[in-house]
């Protein structure tokens, strides 16, 4: 009985599982897997669901849709890593039937058991009087 109780309190997030919260690759192939799919059918709607670890996911949704929603994205990934839980996945392949080149950048963290990505420029309201992180030109 008791190891029955500790399943359970185990599969519905009860108990001391600490290995849930390192991040696992695996799980964020999967999450890039699905960021790609939602982009290439335009599911604005399943894309919000998984930004939603960042409080301007459905704002940013719609501005990575419009971005980059449709193109028909085949493409694969690197990543690297100098920071714990940071990643800089660099996504690259081709677009629709013209093979269009695709080259993008994200960053991705992990963050309270979730991956989130940093939000696309101007999605965010950037303060008054906040540094810059544009590279001087």
């Amino acid at each position: 009985m008791a190891v029955l109780c500790a399943v359970l309190l185990t599969a519905c997030g009860g108990g001391d599982d600490s290995a849930s919260a390192k991040p696992d690759l695996a799980h964020q192939d999967r999450f890039l897997q699905d960021y790609v799919q939602f982009l290439n059918t335009s599911d604005e709607d399943g894309l919000a669901g998984l930004l939603d670890a960042h409080p301007q996911g459905s704002k940013d949704a719609r501005a990575r849709i419009k971005a980059y929603g449709g193109q028909d994205w085949d493409v694969r990934w690197t990543r690297t890593s100098d920071f714990a839980d940071v990643w800089k996945v660099d996504i690259t392949g081709n677009a629709g039937a013209k093979n269009r080149p695709v080259r993008v950048t994200e960053t991705i963290t992990w963050e309270k058991e979730h991956w989130v990505m940093t939000p696309l420029p101007g999605v965010v309201p950037t303060p008054p009087n906040a540094a810059s992180t544009e590279q001087p030109g």
